[in-house]
């Protein structure tokens, strides 16, 4: 029997570069949403990843309203490396990230701790049949059809890796973020891989989705951020 979202508990990693004006909806969504669910997240973790804006004073402005806490980056080191930061700081049997413009509403939470009852890795998946995405452009589509394509020469054309909704237990997200090569975009596509070579039962599940202004991961981006993956497979590799 798959466990209820209460008898769970959720460490939500949100990593955050100058995101003030997006980051404050989203709280506030988890604000409502923990007046539905109460006790559903154990502790809300924004990284702050050397953000030159006030996105530290507006998380900070939540406390007594949800279980936050902020950590600081210094300076940016990328988003792998606030995620990482969460992910050693979280006391939650189960780690969950997600991004702080809300791309994914709250309201998937209930499903992610669904799915990771039974496995070890959860992803949100934007491709599968029952998702609904809305304001994907058709450029953005097809450039994901082609990203899709390509992971598949690696043993991951079944992942959304750059789905920014991922779960994970604890023990499970210990093992595959403590020794991090990427700590920028393509961190989700090494722990994929080191998940699926480390033999980690994965569950891959449709999700609601909204592309949000202010993306700074633009098509330019994933096309670079691309032509570095056969790289850093090859670095994984020489890890034992």
């Amino acid at each position: 029997m798959s466990k209820s979202i209460n008898e769970n508990s959720v460490s939500l990693v949100i990593p955050a570069f100058n995101e003030a004006e997006r980051i404050k909806p989203f709280l506030s969504s988890i604000v409502d949403h923990l007046e539905q669910h109460s006790g559903s997240i154990l502790e809300v973790l924004v990284v702050d990843d050397g953000s030159s804006d006030d996105t530290v004073d507006v998380t900070n402005s939540f406390a007594g309203k949800i279980p936050v806490r902020v950590l600081v980056h210094s300076v940016n080191q990328g988003k792998g490396a606030a995620v990482q930061t969460g992910v050693k700081a979280a006391v939650g049997d189960i780690v969950i990230f997600m991004d702080a413009d809300g791309a994914t509403p709250i309201t998937e939470l209930e499903n992610m701790t669904k799915a990771l009852a039974d496995a070890d890795i959860a992803i949100g998946n934007r491709w599968l049949p029952g998702s609904k995405t809305e304001r994907h452009s058709l450029l953005r589509q097809l450039s994901g059809l082609v990203y899709r394509k390509y992971m598949s020469l690696f043993g991951l054309g079944k992942i959304d890796t750059m789905c920014g909704f991922k779960g994970y237990k604890k023990e499970v997200a210990n093992d595959l973020f403590a020794n991090l090569i990427e700590k920028r975009w393509l961190f989700d596509t090494e722990v994929a891989y080191k998940a699926v070579r480390g033999n980690y039962s994965i569950t891959n599940f449709p999700i609601s989705w909204e592309s949000k202004d202010g993306s700074k991961l633009d098509t330019v981006t994933l096309i670079k951020s691309a032509l570095q993956i056969w790289p850093l497979i090859r670095k994984i590799n020489r890890t034992k």
